[in-house]
């Protein structure tokens, strides 16, 4: 049975923007949580902002540390799966940005694994608690609507160039706009309405070079 009396010790594998926008803050507020250590391969940013934060040059040094127990995984996309296995198996519970993995099989591996070793995974899907996404969640529920026949949920971005994160837009597993804001529309549409009984998807490009 967890101790729920019990701070919960949190590593933070990177400090770029969802490191320090979407993760330190709220972990550094929590009551129940103490944001303990955070990997920073270059510049030492985060313990500027949070001097008693210990900072690994590493993921392995951070995983390799007993004292966390909690590890927020938010390294790039293609990493998610390798860094997910390896924190299970250094005894971690997981907290997973998204996309969880770049397909169903890691996905069911590490859900696997996480049962045998009696760790917990959770996603994190900030998403849910937007402003937008909550009042059309009420108005849908409210019935007001009626039955409801076909609903488009999008975002909206068109950059001329790549941006500077060129990472995102590279041809590797778990790149493209639908591993980077799409999981935040299928989380939505899932919520809403449940699991889908079929689907197809139609994926394109509407700038030169990508």
């Amino acid at each position: 049975m967890s101790d729920f009396s019990k701070t919960i010790q949190v590593g933070l594998l990177a400090y770029g923007m969802s490191g320090k926008i979407f993760h330190a803050p709220f972990i550094g507020k929590h009551g129940g949580l103490n944001l303990y250590a955070i990997t920073e391969r270059n510049t030492k940013k985060a313990q500027k902002e949070y001097p008693y934060l210990i900072s690994y040059n590493s993921v392995d040094e951070l995983l390799n540390d007993a004292a966390i127990e909690l590890v927020v995984i938010n390294t790039p996309n293609l990493f998610h799966y390798e860094h997910a296995k390896a924190a299970l198996l250094k005894g971690k519970h997981l907290l997973v940005e998204k996309p969880f993995t770049a397909n169903r099989k890691q996905a069911e591996e590490l859900f696997k694994l996480a049962d045998e070793l009696g760790k917990e995974i959770l996603f994190y899907q900030n998403r849910r608690w937007d402003s937008d996404y909550l009042s059309a969640k009420e108005v849908i529920e409210s019935g007001k609507l009626g039955k409801l026949n076909e609903v488009h949920i999008r975002y909206d971005r068109y950059r001329t160039a790549i941006g500077v994160k060129t990472f995102k837009e590279l041809p590797v597993e778990a790149s493209g706009l639908q591993f980077d804001l799409g999981p935040h529309l299928l989380d939505n549409v899932i919520s809403l309405f449940g699991k889908p009984v079929s689907y197809r998807k139609v994926l394109g490009r509407n700038r030169r070079n990508t």
